[in-house]
């Protein structure tokens, strides 16, 4: 359930939900958020996995991360163009923009050292939600430390890798907010 992809679903919707005019609004820009950053790449990845391709649905193996990121990319750069041409909310922008560049700079650095791109998702979901509703949200930054440890506990990442995909998301987060002049 700590699947980036994953943890995207719930917060492009509270994201959506807070900054839409109406609930109509919030989802159709949330189901293109989702479409084009969750479940396009993520069946990708599963029919990857199906047919070989990869290790498994986490893509453990860096040397295999590649097409699935560059193909991630892709989708979100499509739906980041219908986000504009559906006039979204600058919030969710920020957000989807956030990730964008956050897994840009994760997949250049995956070809070199294996980044933790759960901690990428995680932290840069804790993120939003301080930056949209104030510090009061801290509350959930437990969650980026056990995730870091689960991804260390289960052999996945060093405490390196981990905060490192911490970091990235932290920092690209609060540029992004920072130049769409929203913090």
């Amino acid at each position: 359930m700590t699947n980036p992809l994953l943890v995207a679903l719930p917060t492009f919707l509270l994201v959506a939900l807070a900054t839409a005019p109406d609930v109509l609004h919030a989802l159709l820009w949330w189901s293109i958020a989702v479409l084009g950053i969750s479940l396009a790449p993520l069946l990708f990845i599963w029919q990857g996995v199906r047919r070989g391709r990869y290790s498994d649905h986490h893509v453990s193996k860096r040397e295999q991360r590649r097409v699935p990121l560059l193909f991630g990319l892709a989708c979100m750069v499509l739906a980041f163009v219908l986000l504009l041409f559906v006039h979204t909310s600058s919030r969710l922008l920020a957000t989807v923009t956030a990730t964008l560049a956050a897994v840009a700079v994760a997949a250049v650095i995956t070809q070199y050292w294996k980044i933790s791109l759960h901690l990428v998702g995680i932290a840069g979901a804790v993120t939003v939600c301080c930056l949209l509703w104030g510090p009061l949200c801290l509350f959930l930054s437990p969650l980026v430390v056990l995730v870091g440890w689960a991804r260390w506990r289960l052999h996945a990442h060093t405490w390196f890798q981990a905060l490192a995909g911490t970091v990235l998301a932290v920092s690209v987060t609060i540029l992004m907010y920072h130049l769409f002049g929203l913090v």
